[in-house]
């Protein structure tokens, strides 16, 4: 890869003259070529410059050549004019007058410190006032996956990457990054039922409390992946409040390792909630208690009473994994309807499972408007064929299916999904919908 020069350093002391479109594209990144008047050689570094009749001209990019290709007129100009961002009307006059087209590759870098120096009104190189010295550590406009991906596109003259080719490659880069790193980071979450489930007897040299600590200490970590912050003013221990979210609502609780939840488990939280709290923010607060055993009657009979819910660890666990599968699954204040009293994992595996269906549901409208045999499907042209096409269960009513499919496709057109694009027209966004990326 030529992505940097193997030298100390680099002088530069002339210019090459190209036209003012020319020079934009290549010191914006959109190209890596350039139709020039004479090969350069390899590894060749100048200055960039397009004066296009101005007295005084302002440098502020330098270039080094990377190859040269002679083309001649059997070589399909629409492909050069899209690497150069020039019009067919010059490249075939080019071709016209010399018989060939000389096609540079070139690696463009911003100088330190702009220069300016005088207009000449011909020659392709001009001489600079003062030799400039580059060091060798200067960064390209454009990256080196990127460069290096036109470049072998380029060298066989196959089509360039589109803008969206470029964005889409980007994500997976930084997708798969994510998944690498993710994947050494959440070896963590399969801990929560085992550090719940575990008989604190069973643990050779761990005593009560740290046993205990250790669950508190996941099942903490837990709720904050998932997005609650953690008052840190409440850190448990004995006689203390296991944990206290202040945002983005008020949640209160008391963890439980071991094989069973004991007695009085929830009067110990309401006690000790209100005391660390106050009567008035530990009621307004959500109160949970988590607790990998079995549950006595007393602590739900309790639970109902004072609107406290309880779930087992391995339910906390199983919101974390979706987290972790799908970043943006979890929605807290959703997640805060289904916090009702009592033993709730019964409610908790219900929402899970009514997440899981709703990305289901958007990654088969994703694969429906992909698949469509025309470019563009309308928000009518999806509903009639989303009922034949072999949906998730379970299938929403046909009379709320329009508007549903209509709210969908608008949620993944928005910039912020960036899974569908959505077709404007006269400036407006109309309903009308294309594909752009796997969801």
């Amino acid at each position: 890869m030529y992505s940097t020069l193997k030298m100390h350093q680099t002088s530069l002391f002339n210019a090459l003259r190209l036209s003012q479109e020319c020079v934009k594209s290549l010191t914006s990144g959109d190209t890596i070529a350039a139709v020039i008047p004479r090969s350069l050689e390899p590894n060749k570094a100048f200055a960039l410059f397009s004066d296009e009749g101005n007295a005084k001209i302002r440098i502020q990019y330098w270039a080094v050549c990377i190859f040269c290709q002679i083309l001649d007129k059997n070589t399909s100009l629409e492909i050069i004019a899209l690497y150069t961002n020039t019009s067919l009307e010059y490249l075939q006059m080019c071709l016209n007058c010399s018989g060939s087209l000389i096609l540079a590759t070139l690696r463009v870098y911003q100088l330190p410190t702009a220069i300016e120096v005088s207009s000449q009104p011909i020659g392709n190189f001009i001489q600079l006032p003062n030799l400039i010295n580059i060091s060798d550590d200067s960064l390209p406009v454009i990256g080196d996956k990127d460069f290096e991906v036109q470049k072998q596109r380029l060298l066989k003259l196959e089509s360039p990457e589109s803008l969206f080719e470029k964005i889409e490659r980007n994500l997976k880069d930084v997708a798969d990054h994510h998944r690498l790193e993710k994947s050494k980071n959440i070896s963590w979450i399969q801990t929560i039922s085992i550090l719940g489930d575990r008989s604190i007897e069973e643990d050779e040299g761990k005593s009560s409390y740290q046993a205990g600590t250790d669950f508190e200490n996941i099942a903490k970590q837990g709720l904050e992946f998932l997005g609650f912050t953690i008052d840190e003013a409440h850190k448990g221990g004995a006689g203390g409040l296991d944990l206290f979210c202040s945002k983005p609502y008020p949640l209160t609780g008391e963890c439980k390792a071991g094989s069973r939840v004991p007695s009085g488990t929830t009067e110990e939280l309401i006690k000790l909630g209100g005391m660390r709290l106050g009567k008035d923010k530990f009621l307004a607060s959500n109160k949970l208690i988590i607790g990998a055993g079995k549950v006595t009657n007393d602590v739900i009979t309790a639970a109902r009473e004072w609107q406290v819910s309880i779930i087992k660890a391995m339910t906390l666990q199983k919101l974390v994994e979706l987290k972790a599968k799908y970043d943006g699954a979890i929605n807290l204040f959703e997640l805060k309807e289904y916090l009702q009293s009592g033993q709730i994992d019964d409610k908790i595996n219900e929402y899970i499972q009514k997440v899981e269906h709703d990305i289901k549901l958007r990654s088969h409208v994703v694969s429906l408007v992909k698949n469509h045999h025309e470019d563009r499907i309308s928000v009518e042209g999806l509903f009639n064929i989303y009922p034949y096409s072999d949906p998730p269960q379970p299938t929403p009513k046909i009379e709320d299916l329009r508007d549903i499919l209509r709210d969908i496709l608008i949620e993944l057109s928005s910039p912020l999904a960036g899974y569908l694009g959505r077709v404007e027209e006269n400036g407006k966004k109309c309903d009308r919908f294309y594909y752009l990326r796997d969801l």
